[in-house]
């Protein structure tokens, strides 16, 4: 088996046997890496094919290329970035007036009431500096800072505090909605 320097020459010079054995010795890679930016194996799979017909296209360069996989990468990193941007843009921007509709569905204020209650009914199930931390901070919008300087607490004891409630409360609402 011809090494990675004698098959990127073939490949640079045209010859598709020493190319499909570069796709066959990087597909994988290349797809998982590009799996775990875009998140879609359908987008993936269409990305990988797009990276390698680019470096077939660019296959005359093959020839300078130092590290295969090094370079491949920033190929594949392009090509996402730009995939990603194309989805970005080809996305609509959501309406106001569709958001205050889909608000105002008498089902979506019942389950927003019903939320509401619940995480009402959990902070009363806190300690009373919990309660008293958790309310300034999540109600009253306080940072960790405004709320230490105001119960004289030092922005280390508000934090600890703030994990404890922050973690009930996840708990405690689980535990209801199963």
């Amino acid at each position: 088996m011809p090494d990675e320097r004698q098959l990127l020459n073939a490949a640079a010079s045209g010859d598709e046997k020493a190319f499909r054995v570069l796709i066959e010795t990087h597909w994988k890679r290349v797809y998982f890496n590009t799996l775990a930016l875009v998140k879609s194996p359908a987008a993936a799979q269409e990305l990988t094919q797009d990276i390698f017909l680019k470096l077939w296209q660019q296959r005359d360069k093959l020839t300078t290329v130092e590290s295969l996989p090094h370079y491949i990468y920033v190929l594949g990193r392009n090509q996402t970035i730009s995939f990603l941007r194309k989805k970005i843009a080809d996305t609509s921007p959501i309406s106001p007036e569709a958001v205050i509709e889909d608000v105002l569905l008498p089902h979506l204020q019942l389950e927003a009431k019903d939320a509401y209650k619940l995480i009402l009914e959990g902070i009363e199930q806190l300690s009373p500096q919990q309660k008293l931390i958790f309310r300034m901070s999540r109600i009253d919008g306080l940072s960790h800072e405004e709320i230490a300087s105001r119960l004289q607490l030092s922005k280390n004891t508000v934090k600890v505090h703030m994990v404890i409630a922050l973690n009930f409360m996840r708990t405690w609402i689980k535990d209801r909605l199963q």
